[in-house]
């Protein structure tokens, strides 16, 4: 994984570059936003982490003011490691006991009064969604509301923004000096990223930025795909898990 100042070495070796008109801040900036999409596209940083669940309460604020999340860095669900789990106590609940996603619009179709219904001991489903009290916040919602408060009853898994950088000794995603060697692989997207953006809205060369947008967006695909359990499961011929097949898409379980 190259720092900051590394990463701009990289892009100023790029014939198609023109570092005087790409500013040293401009990299700096196209860098941020590159860690973001990957983190989100190229599933660079996935977290997990268990948080409290109060009584009779539906929503967990996921990002926006007063987070559940210890670092606030939320960017969306990572199903593929589980997404959210519920705890009664002695087991945990998950995709294969029937707690899975579901979107308001189901909720309202198939279950109508799921708004106003009593809490009960284990949630049926769980939604991300604007948050009920107009904060304009992103929340994790329990169908139906628990009955019992309970420490670390939600284990949510998530794919994290990271923490940008901020010096040039900085590295990508830790936002410090620590280095995390199974991200290196992201480097030559990073710069992918750059360069497209420079060739579409500075040097107005829409056939070359192109030509790195489908690197960048085939690359992130792939280290998306990275996991090496994934890639033992389909040696060992094993077939897909219903739930995620379910999901839509090719998945290699």
């Amino acid at each position: 994984m190259s720092t900051r100042s590394e990463l701009r070495t990289l892009i100023a070796l790029n014939p198609d570059i023109d570092t005087t008109t790409l500013t040293t801040a401009n990299q700096d900036l196209l860098l941020d936003k590159a860690t973001i999409d990957l983190a989100l596209k190229g599933r660079a940083l996935p977290k997990n982490e268990k948080v409290n669940v109060v009584a009779s309460q539906r929503e967990y604020v996921l990002s926006g003011a007063s987070p559940v999340l210890t670092d606030n860095d939320f960017l969306a669900m990572d199903l593929r490691e589980g997404g959210v789990l519920f705890s009664d106590g002695t087991s945990w609940f998950g995709p294969s006991s029937g707690f899975i996603p579901k979107t308001r619009e189901w909720l309202d179709i198939n279950l109508p009064a799921w708004r106003t219904a009593s809490s009960a001991a284990t949630p049926l489903y769980w939604y991300v969604g604007a948050g009920e009290d107009r904060a304009s916040h992103l929340a994790l919602g329990l169908v139906d509301k628990p009955t019992t408060a309970r420490t670390d009853g939600l284990w949510i898994h998530y794919l994290s923004r990271g923490v940008l950088m901020t010096d040039d000794t900085h590295y990508p995603w830790t936002g410090n000096t620590t280095k995390l060697s199974h991200l290196e692989p992201y480097d030559p997207l990073l710069i992918y990223y750059v360069v497209e953006w420079y060739l579409r809205f500075t040097a107005k060369n829409d056939a070359d930025a192109d030509k790195y947008k489908l690197l960048y967006e085939s690359g992130a695909q792939a280290m998306a795909q990275r996991l090496p359990l994934e890639e033992h499961l389909l040696r060992e011929g094993f077939e897909p898990a219903p739930y995620f097949s379910a999901l839509g898409g090719r998945r290699r379980y």
